[in-house]
């Protein structure tokens, strides 16, 4: 789990440290006095007890979840911790059979999935309380700018449209790649962070890049090169590595990354990818981050669930 809801209340008394965290996590829908009495009783010895309070505190929804992290973070007692711990690795695990879920339900046209809902319900794995709604606005009032920015633009065409999405994703949204200390942090993946930091790996930040010029109706598609992702518009003939600010490449420029990057060129490495392959790709930087930091049960539920995707679309093309 990420540490980015931890709050200092490790010397306050249990009492103040428990209000302290209601006050700033607890949902609004939730009353403080029911969920301090489902608290009080998370220690009980009845497993029956423990287990109705952790099916209750899971009925309140994703949005619990900063909640009960803050307060596992700080609670000495193991048994309680272990509790909160199950319902939140719950809301995780219910994401990921969505996941699954969806690769089983692949639209028969495309023979793909949404890459918006991919990597909502990805970002539910890592942040339950990820608010697909907001995270939709957000991209909504990005796209929004690039329609305003094309109007002024100089040239009324594709690349002045691109530019314009270049513009308002990278000059005024301030999407940017993560600095090299972060870079393999969990947070790079997951929209739920990546809107509010605004920092990325090239993978994410290509992902929410395709879906804001979607928005403004401009046609892109995910390339996979070895080591490295990024945008092209087939129709201007240019790849766009929102990794670096959205700086344009030629087929050329590809090329040469890869021969630097130790790999020997093939056409196909420059191939469209599907939406089912950046989310894989996603979930296999997580594992990789996740392993770094010993996340022992992430990795193992990432694991598990990437060679599920891979066995169903085995079964499909089978």
């Amino acid at each position: 789990m990420q540490a980015s809801d931890a709050t200092p209340h490790e010397n306050r008394s249990p009492e103040s440290r428990l209000q302290s965290i209601m006050q700033e996590h607890l949902p609004r829908t939730v009353a403080e006095k029911e969920f301090k009495a489902l608290y009080s009783l998370l220690d009980d010895t009845d497993e029956s007890v423990c287990l109705a309070v952790r099916q209750k505190l899971k009925s309140y929804g994703g949005a619990i979840a900063p909640c009960l992290r803050s307060i596992w973070r700080t609670e000495t007692n193991e048994h309680i911790c272990h509790s909160l711990q199950l319902v939140v690795q719950s809301f995780q695990q219910d994401a990921l059979f969505e996941l699954v879920d969806m690769v089983k339900g692949t639209d028969s046209d495309t023979n793909d999935i949404d890459l918006e809902a991919a990597i909502l319900l990805l970002s539910r794995f890592g942040y339950p309380e990820t608010d697909s709604i907001a995270i939709g606005q957000a991209l909504d009032a990005i796209a929004l700018r690039v329609h305003a920015l094309f109007m002024k633009a100089p040239q009324h065409n594709e690349l002045g449209l691109l530019l314009s999405v270049n513009q308002a994703f990278f000059e005024e949204a301030q999407f940017a790649g993560a600095e090299d200390e972060a870079y393999h942090q969990p947070d790079n993946s997951y929209a739920h962070t990546l809107l509010k930091n605004k920092r990325g790996i090239p993978i994410s930040l290509c992902a929410l890049y395709l879906l804001v010029a979607e928005r403004a109706g401009v046609s892109l598609f995910g390339v996979g090169m070895p080591a490295h992702f990024v945008v092209y518009h087939p129709e201007l003939d240019i790849f766009i590595d929102t990794f670096n600010k959205g700086a344009f490449l030629s087929r050329e420029d590809c090329k040469r990354f890869i021969h630097g990057a130790g790999f020997t060129y093939e056409p196909s490495m420059l191939d469209r990818v599907s939406n089912i392959a950046i989310l894989l790709r996603m979930i296999r930087n997580l594992i990789f981050a996740y392993s770094k930091s010993d996340n022992d049960w992430e990795v193992a539920a990432l694991q598990e669930i990437s060679a599920a995707i891979l066995e169903t679309m085995n079964q499909e093309e089978g």
